[in-house]
């Protein structure tokens, strides 16, 4: 028999600090694998595979409560720490079958080893998609970050402590541990995380709003002191428990750490970066370079006497952010760690949770604490921001925000555990608290606050239709690759700026955000750049830039472009776009279609783009047009030469196609345009118009037929179709007949006979009935397609099925703002 000895009592329970628990167990050397059931052997009976059962499991049952939970605005903390909790001995390890067998206690040690190493592993990567130039242009210029980062900091930090001190005086003398215990308890739970901030928004879609801004701006001012003063106070716990001075040398050497890794280690990796090509991934010599700085500085922080993420977290802020380096790292770290080595890290948390160890005070005076905590958290959030004129709503939220907890204060709770700071009893009434304080903020957060109000309170849609005659007209183009720019280029050269009607153009070059956890909004007019001035993306920045600068020198006095770059997950990449729309008064957005097509074949997109299409279909601010390049608009440039460009409009009814047709009048004043006008007419509607009075549609092809037919190069048909049949006939009669087509994406008679049986047949619903026809698999068609909608006053409330072709026509109230004029000419 071998004993071995194990944690401390402190880790388990309330006990002496020289109490051991000893644990005997067979040692054999096949103990750890099984030779399998056909050998007679049950697997387990042996650690592997109890590990792997163990770590299957406890990812199961992460995904189904995350399945369940997140829905309604619970975040991913949540249902992994319930899932560790749920298979620790307070619930399933209470069964014995199952502590016998699927919790021996001697898998615990192996398996606590692999969820520190992951929970290391996951700091390392928050602290590289940490921005340091976001940080320190926080704390120079952010004077409402520091104000609410102060305050949120401060005051639940006076509150807390302060109830905690009157509290102790309500305690017995048999309660002894909880008296020494509860006041540096309330000083981490009122820390600020940055981490769990931007996770919490991240989770919540919400990195791109206002409040999502505001909030990682401020958590990172919050939650720098807070490290500051977590460390002196481990520094300072560390020197006491050893009974002697070495809390200065502690902080030497963590002094020298920090220089260590800013001027030895980061000059190694900037290295790293300018020896890779631009466009090209790193070196798989450079990544396994870096895992080896992470290892050592794990190592030399364990060694100094500090906590082993202090150096993975310092190496991971050193780390140049963006691609190519830390891009590389967060793409081959990330799924890995976040879906197996940190639910084994939630496993190890639900372990040392032990809830017949609560009793009744203790979980009360725990409670409310953790409670008052919450409640200066959010009035000390709340004060300065209503102070800096954010609405109360707002202000609110980010107080909830701010007071979600998450896995940094997790891993403060358990080193004050392994300190001896605290015991068995209240780490569970404080997990406990972490629980129901995130539980309980995020859902309310994704109640009341709605990042898309500042576009959905607009007195109404902007459009090309109803904009004001001899004004600048306001245009937004999207652009997701370099590949985009020719075919814009040549919109926007189709446009007919000129001196009574100029146009400003605001270009926004979209960027998936990777390797850092603050999204980017660079203004290039105001001479920003990029943090990383060697990535691909800045490279591919400045190509786009230098190519509308061009066209905008040539165009002096008629166009004025301006040109964003936006870094931004693409799940919140809509909210950014639909603000700036907003903001500057877009009349229409220009998007690139998700696929494109080249002359060796068809390259699809990341389907994620085509997400991001529906989403500003259903709720931009502004008209909005697909373009799909089939290689017509790009034959020839519009900054070297003159091109002529053959335009047609197919024209049904309804708003969507009078906004095309519109737009392809503006066009027809240009002289190197010619366009020709098809008209798609049902015979009842024929009879119609000549009974009736005249329509919106007739009046506006009339002005068109009045104010251009009469040149010779402009042209207008008209074409009789009884059914679907008809309408698929004269659309690809089409073909090869035009550079560009514009069609609307609606029609008002999508109900009629004229688009039976097309539901079943539409492979891009996004582009609507016509729009489909000409790009979809089977279509000829070598042109190019603007595919317009035309929001309208109300369209934003409601939620429209892109699948569907029903339109909702539902009126809405909306609440009257006044945008900012866009600066002219």
């Amino acid at each position: 028999m071998a004993g071995s000895s194990a944690l401390n009592m402190s880790m388990f329970g309330n006990s002496a600090l020289d109490n051991n628990i000893y644990v005997c167990e067979i040692n054999r050397s096949k103990f750890q694998r099984s030779s399998g059931i056909f050998f007679g052997e049950n697997p387990l009976k042996f650690t592997l595979p109890v590990i792997v059962l163990q770590t299957s499991l406890v990812g199961l049952l992460t995904t189904i409560l995350q399945l369940l939970l997140i829905p309604h605005g619970v975040t991913n903390f949540s249902p992994r720490l319930l899932a560790g909790l749920i298979m620790g001995p307070s619930i399933l390890g209470e069964i014995d079958l199952v502590r016998k067998y699927l919790f021996p206690p001697r898998t615990y040690y192996i398996n606590d080893t692999i969820a520190f190493f992951g929970s290391m592993m996951y700091m390392f990567v928050i602290g590289i998609k940490i921005d340091l130039s976001s940080v320190l242009k926080s704390l120079r210029r952010g004077k409402r970050a520091w104000a609410i980062g102060t305050c949120s900091l401060i005051i639940p930090l006076t509150l807390s402590t302060t109830s905690a001190i009157l509290l102790r005086l309500t305690l017995s003398s048999s309660e002894e541990k909880l008296y020494s215990t509860i006041v540096p308890t309330a000083v981490l739970i009122s820390t600020t995380s940055f981490h769990v901030t931007s996770t919490h928004l991240a989770d919540l879609k919400l990195l791109n709003s206002d409040v999502g801004r505001i909030g990682v701006s401020s958590s990172i001012v919050g939650g720098t002191l807070s490290a500051i003063l977590v460390t002196i106070l481990f520094s300072l716990r560390q020197s006491r428990l050893r009974h002697d001075n070495s809390f200065r040398m502690m902080m030497v050497s963590l002094i020298v750490l920090m220089i260590f890794i800013a001027y030895v280690l980061r000059p190694i990796m900037i290295w790293m970066i300018r020896q890779t090509p631009k466009g090209k991934p790193v070196k798989e010599s450079y990544i396994v370079s870096v895992f080896f700085m992470l290892l050592g500085c794990a190592y030399i922080g364990e060694s100094i006497g500090e906590h082993f993420m202090i150096g993975p977290i310092l190496l991971g802020l050193a780390v140049p952010d963006g691609p190519p380096l830390a891009s590389a790292l967060v793409e081959k770290l990330e799924t890995m760690v976040s879906s197996v080595f940190l639910p084994l890290y939630f496993l190890y948390s639900g372990s040392k949770f032990k809830v017949f160890l609560i009793d009744a005070p203790s979980f009360a005076v725990v409670q409310l604490v953790a409670f008052i905590s919450l409640f200066g958290k959010v009035i000390g959030t709340m004060l300065p921001s209503i102070y800096c004129k954010m609405p109360v709503v707002d202000a609110l939220c980010l107080g909830l925000i701010l007071s979600a907890r998450g896995i940094t204060e997790l891993l403060y709770f358990q080193a004050c555990l392994h300190y001896l700071v605290i015991d068995g009893q209240l780490y569970g009434n404080i997990v406990i608290a972490l629980l129901w304080m995130t539980g309980l903020t995020t859902p309310i957060v994704r109640y009341l606050y709605d990042p898309s109000k500042g576009y959905l309170s607009l007195t109404r849609r902007r459009n090309i239709q109803h904009a004001s005659p001899g004004v600048e007209l306001q245009l937004m183009a999207c652009i997701y690759s370099e590949e985009n720019s020719p075919s814009i280029i040549n919109i926007l050269e189709m446009s007919n700026s000129t001196q009574e009607s100029p146009i400003c153009f605001h270009v926004l070059h979209l960027i998936q955000l990777t390797g850092r956890a603050t999204p980017l909004f660079i203004d290039h007019q105001l001479g920003d750049k990029t943090t990383s001035d060697s990535s691909v993306h800045s490279t591919q920045s400045q190509r786009i830039i230098n190519a509308f600068r061009l066209y905008e020198e040539q165009n002096l006095g008629t166009v004025v472009v301006k040109i964003f770059t936006s870094i931004s997950p693409y799940d919140t990449m809509h909210d950014e776009i639909c603000m700036q729309a907003a903001e500057k008064r877009v009349s229409m957005l220009i998007v690139p279609f998700h696929r494109q097509w080249t002359s060796n074949g068809v390259s699809e997109s990341a389907l994620p783009i085509r997400a991001l299409n529906r989403h500003l279909l259903r709720i931009a601010p502004c008209s909005v047009g697909i373009l799909i390049e089939r290689g017509a608009l790009n034959r020839s440039s519009a900054i070297t030469c003159m091109s002529y460009y053959s335009v047609g409009v197919i024209f049904i009814e309804g708003p969507d196609d009078r906004e095309a047709l519109v737009y392809a009048m503006r066009m027809a004043e240009r002289l190197n345009v010619r366009v020709t006008v098809v008209r798609l007419v049902e015979p009842r509607r024929m009879k119609s118009r000549i009974l009736m009075n005249r329509d919106s549609d007739s009046n506006l092809i009339d002005k068109f037929k009045g104010g251009y037919t009469h040149i010779k190069r402009h042209d207008y048909k008209e074409e009789i179709v009884r059914d679907s049949v008809e309408v698929i006939n004269v659309v690809r009669s089409l073909e090869g007949c035009f550079d560009l087509i514009l069609v609307g994406r609606r029609h008002a008679s999508e109900s009629s006979s004229l688009f039976n049986g097309l539901t079943e047949w539409n492979e891009y619903p996004e582009l609507g009935y016509v729009g489909d026809m000409l790009v979809c698999s089977d279509s000829t068609f070598d042109g190019s397609v603007l595919v317009v909608q035309q929001q309208k006053l109300g369209a934003l409330h409601h939620v429209e099925y892109l699948d569907s072709s029903i339109i909702n026509t539902k009126q809405e109230p909306f609440t009257v703002v006044e945008m900012p004029h866009g600066t002219k000419v």
